[in-house]
């Protein structure tokens, strides 16, 4: 989204907020631009310039702390603080976010069928040839499929697995190997009928 604001607006209204009215209105300037901007990358890069560009006159006032100068260099001072706050919110908000991003896919299976199909793909060195540990790839599947799946869910998911007392203790896995091979076997079906 194109956005009105810019780093301009956003320093004429610091350089601008020598009374308490006029530093509300820098604020609103401000906390519109974070709330309405969807670009991270641009809402990041105006924030970081306005920033800088805060700085560099505060410390040009430094050298002038009388009067006016005086009281522009603290309500500065206030908003390059307030300006700081957006930006590590917009860091550990940016983390979180993409913790929870949305995938086009999602499990619909089940935890302990998924903990199945993770032990399989490593024990048949399917990923980084089975170098990968479990957590990275409860990490890799989290991700992907944008669950929050606990490592310690997967080790006692497994440790159920281990005390089933049926021949097989794959349930899931002896389930597709079953389902995939009826796939093949009516794909074949109907190949076969439409030879005929």
């Amino acid at each position: 989204m194109a956005h009105h604001i810019t780093a301009d607006h956003l320093v004429d209204a610091a350089t601008k907020a020598v009374t308490e009215e006029l530093f509300r209105n820098f604020n609103n300037t401000l906390q519109s631009f974070c709330d309405e901007e969807r670009d991270r990358v641009v809402l990041f890069r105006t924030l970081r310039s306005t920033r800088i560009r805060l700085s560099i006159l505060r410390k040009y006032l430094l050298d002038e702390e009388v009067g006016p100068n005086k009281t522009r260099g603290r309500f500065l001072d206030i908003a390059i603080g307030y300006i700081n706050t957006e930006l590590e919110l917009l860091r550990r908000y940016d983390r979180i976010r993409d913790l929870h991003t949305k995938t086009p896919h999602r499990w619909t299976g089940t935890i302990v069928e998924l903990v199945e199909l993770i032990y399989g793909l490593q024990e048949l060195h399917c990923i980084d040839e089975g170098e990968a540990p479990i957590n990275e790839l409860i990490a890799f599947f989290n991700s992907s499929f944008g669950l929050e799946v606990k490592e310690s869910h997967c080790y006692n998911a497994y440790a159920d697995m281990k005390r089933r007392k049926n021949d097989s203790r794959t349930y899931f896995l002896d389930k597709m190997r079953e389902r995939l091979n009826l796939r093949m076997q009516r794909d074949e079906e109907k190949e076969r009928a439409r030879r005929r």
